[in-house]
């Protein structure tokens, strides 16, 4: 005989099991979603959380080291096997969109460009698995060194290279057809945008959108030993502004969209993505 189970039962299970138990006996079950993880704007959270509500079987997680190589192998896959997955989710999977089930929620989290400078130094000089670890330590990098640097794309107007599709040198040259591509492409790609300063209130959308079973609770890689903006020299702060002037403007104007909508984006109440 087959004994019942139930969620008493399912509590005593470790968590792997209880995850896949779950997934497997929910009459409901949660829509299919890519999250397009930006480095440093809440996605180790994010990732955690959906990640209670999928099976890793029908989990694609981009390889945070080597994201083109997950983006490649992906892109390989029968269409059978891509629209298969439930959750897809990391770095770069923004290059994913043509790709995935068309009924997928597609989100993504933006940070204060600033704030995400900041953190994306401290966070890099703590890890010692960090691409950047090493170069920081070797030269003993500030922080004004090291959002000037050119180290890496992810240290210079991000956000407009990310979702414009644009070179560097296209978005610096023309700022403002940049900005209105980004623009553009953030208000027809993607269903809901969140904002790391709002982070809940983003969750409790993203919940409901996704018909996910669990709250949210806490988040995770919080950045450690790191100086408050407020701590910071100005003329630091503004080296920062320099380099990162376009996303700055990107980022009021998609911040600007949500401002009556509780600090979020939700795209299906926006108006008319098409």
């Amino acid at each position: 005989m087959f004994r019942t189970i139930n969620i008493q039962n399912i509590r005593r299970v470790g968590p792997f099991l209880r995850k896949e138990l779950l997934c497997f006996l929910s009459t409901e079950k949660p829509r299919k979603v890519l999250f397009d993880h930006l480095p440093k704007c809440g996605g180790a959270s994010l990732n955690r959380y959906l990640g209670t509500h999928y099976p890793r079987r029908k989990t694609f997680s981009l390889d945070g080291q080597n994201p083109s190589l997950s983006v490649n192998k992906f892109k390989s896959l029968s269409e059978r096997d891509r629209y298969g997955y439930d959750l897809i989710k990391g770095h770069l999977a923004h290059e994913l969109l043509d790709y995935i089930y068309p009924e997928c929620l597609k989100v993504t989290v933006l940070r204060e460009p600033l704030d995400r400078i900041i953190s994306h130094y401290y966070y890099a000089k703590r890890t010692p698995s960090h691409y950047l670890y090493s170069k920081i330590h070797q030269s003993g990098m500030g922080l004004e060194e090291y959002a000037t640097s050119n180290l890496s794309d992810e240290l210079r107007n991000w956000y407009t290279t990310h979702f414009s599709g644009l070179s560097l040198d296209d978005v610096e040259r023309r700022p403002e057809e940049s900005i209105a591509k980004a623009l553009e492409v953030i208000l027809k790609r993607y269903d809901i945008v969140g904002f790391v300063d709002n982070f809940s209130s983003f969750l409790e959308t993203l919940r409901s959108q996704a018909k996910l079973r669990d709250a949210y609770k806490e988040r995770v890689n919080v950045t450690q030993e790191r100086e408050k903006l407020s701590h910071i020299e100005e003329s630091v702060m503004n080296k920062i502004r320099e380099v990162n002037k376009i996303d700055i403007v990107l980022y009021r104007e998609v911040r600007a969209l949500c401002a009556n909508n509780r600090g979020m984006v939700d795209l299906k109440k926006t108006g008319d993505k098409d």
